[in-house]
């Protein structure tokens, strides 16, 4: 099975999907009929700041999610998307090295990188690379469709303190120095995703 395009949602929260994650169930029941997605969808709110939400959905590709918002659905699905969503909203597209698994696991670590040069690209990945092969791809990664120098991580852990404890050692904490030499660190938060397969 070929990796899926990743469409990543970054949002402020409502109070709402703070409290209960399950007031998005119809919109997913809405995607989740739409060809070429592959369900489950996933949503958490970030364990920093709850005020940030993310929405992970997988498409068999990029057409296939831009088929769906131009179809006479996405107004429906704009709208049982309102309880949740608190204004902003940021959307990327990413196809990552191997299948994104993180997500299943009971913290999901989302990091954005900038390239402060392109032509740090292959050093970046390289390292990326080392990592995610590390985690047996617990790690994976790649750069969003909208901008190329603009990478997008995902790693499963056991707990955010398990995430610290193993970037605390030698090797890994060598290699993110160095990484953060080469790319700005935008964002490095964590969350615990609820998935929903929809009808």
């Amino acid at each position: 099975m070929s990796i899926p395009t990743t469409e990543l949602v970054i949002f402020n929260t409502t109070e709402a999907i703070r409290n209960d994650s399950s007031i998005l169930r119809p919109a997913f029941e809405i995607v989740s009929k739409s060809d070429g997605v592959q369900m489950p969808a996933y949503v958490g709110t970030q364990i920093e700041n709850p005020a940030k939400g993310y929405v992970f959905l997988n498409w068999d590709s990029l057409a296939h999610h831009q088929a769906m918002m131009a179809s006479p659905t996405y107004a429906s699905l704009l709208e049982a998307l309102k309880p949740a969503y608190g204004g902003w909203s940021k959307m990327y597209h990413v196809i990552f090295n191997a299948h994104p698994i993180a997500f299943q696991q009971p913290v999901t670590e989302v990091l954005l990188l900038t390239l402060k040069n392109p032509s740090h690209r292959t050093e970046v990945f390289e390292i990326l690379t080392k990592i995610s092969d590390s985690t047996k791809q617990m790690l994976v990664f790649g750069p969003t469709l909208e901008d190329n120098n603009v990478i997008i991580a995902v790693g499963g852990w056991q707990s955010v303190e398990a995430h610290w404890e193993m970037v605390a050692n030698p090797e890994p904490k060598a290699a993110l120095e160095r990484l953060y030499t080469l790319a700005n660190k935008d964002h490095l938060f964590h969350s615990t995703l609820t998935h929903y397969t929809g009808k």
